[in-house]
């Protein structure tokens, strides 16, 4: 350390003046080039990426909402009915004309047709998963040439 300060000493006040100059221009450069542009790329990537997080975040509220909704609903009881409580489903063909509608189990029931509306069929899920809180488990769709019909095999099982 004395080495430096003697050496700092015999230098000229032109010359000291010019290293402080130099020193403080390179130390700025350090700092610029490992401290500021990192932090810059940072804050721009995650300004980037708010609105997917604002988007997802969005997505898990509805969701939120939705099992809210769910477990308002009251419980379906099988010791209630003697029947299986997923019945209604099946009552009047579901009210989706040409299908056969099979409960297949205290939890799943199936529809199936060979020429139905497609709009009665989106229906009769709906009204299933509003009444019986289900969910599709899996479906065969296939459309037919008459506009708004399809073959349809469906099963749903409550969740």
């Amino acid at each position: 350390m004395r080495r430096v300060v003697d050496a700092w000493n015999q230098r000229t006040a032109s010359e000291r003046r010019t290293l402080a100059i130099v020193g403080a221009v390179a130390l700025a450069a350090i700092v610029v080039a490992f401290v500021w542009l990192p932090l810059e790329r940072t804050r721009s990537r995650l300004a980037g990426e708010m609105p997917q997080l604002r988007a997802s975040i969005a997505a898990l509220e509805r969701d939120a909402d939705e099992v809210k909704r769910l477990r308002a609903m009251p419980a379906i009881s099988a010791t209630a009915n003697r029947s299986s409580p997923l019945a209604s489903l099946a009552t009047n063909g579901g009210g989706v004309a040409g299908a056969q509608i099979t409960v297949l189990d205290e939890r799943r029931a199936r529809l199936a047709g060979d020429d139905v509306s497609f709009a009665s069929v989106l229906e009769w899920i709906r009204n299933a998963q509003a009444t019986h809180g289900m969910r599709v488990e899996s479906a065969k769709v296939q459309g037919l040439p008459a506009a708004g019909r399809v073959r349809a095999e469906i099963v749903l099982a409550r969740t």
